[in-house]
C-alpha cells in the first residue's frame, strides 16, 4: 500500500470515528451532542493540503495535552473513537505513517486514561453492588400493593 491509500484510509477510519459520536452519546457540556467542529475543519484542511498533512495533524493531536474532545471522549468511555486509538495500532494498514514514538506516545496517554475510565466504572459498580446490598437487606417491596401502602403511610405520618 503507498502512502496515498494508507492516507485515505487513514481520513476513512477519522470519519467513522466522528460519525459514531452522535449514535455513542457523546455530549458537550450543555448535554447536546457533541460535535467536534474545531477538530472536523482542521481535518478537512490536511486532506485539502495532501500528502503527510493528515498524518501530520493527527500527530500533533497525539504529542499535544488532550483537548477537551478528547476528554469528552474518555468521560464517555469512548477513546476507541479518540484518533489516538488509529496510531496506537500497530496493525493498522497505515501504521507506517506514523513513528514508533508516536506510537508509544499514544499508548502512554491512553493507558493513563483508561486507567481513569476503569477507576469510575470500579467505583459505578461498587455503589450500584452497595445499593443492591442494601435492597436486600431491607427488602423491597414484592407487589405493587405493599408498595402503595408503604407510600400512603408516609404521607400520613
Amino acid at each position: 500500500m503507498d502512502e496515498a491509500e494508507a492516507t485515505a484510509r487513514l481520513v476513512s477510519d477519522l470519519h467513522w470515528q466522528i460519525d459514531q459520536m452522535r449514535p455513542r452519546g457523546i455530549k458537550n457540556r450543555a448535554g447536546n451532542p457533541y460535535v467536534p467542529s474545531y477538530y472536523k475543519r482542521g481535518l478537512e484542511s490536511a486532506i485539502e493540503r495532501g500528502g503527510a498533512a493528515v498524518a501530520d495533524y493527527v500527530r500533533r493531536y497525539v504529542h499535544n495535552p488532550p483537548s477537551d474532545g478528547y476528554k469528552k471522549l474518555e468521560i464517555a468511555n469512548a477513546l476507541d473513537l479518540a484518533c489516538e486509538a488509529l496510531v496506537a495500532d500497530a496493525d493498522k494498514p497505515y501504521a507506517f505513517l506514523f513513528t514508533d514514538a508516536d506510537r508509544e506516545q499514544a499508548h502512554t496517554r491512553l493507558a493513563h486514561h483508561l486507567a481513569a475510565i476503569e477507576a469510575r466504572n470500579a467505583a459505578f459498580k461498587e455503589r450500584e453492588e452497595t445499593s443492591l446490598a442494601k435492597i436486600r437487606a431491607e427488602g423491597a417491596p414484592r407487589r405493587r400493593n405493599e408498595l402503595d401502602d408503604g407510600l400512603s403511610s408516609q404521607y400520613r405520618q
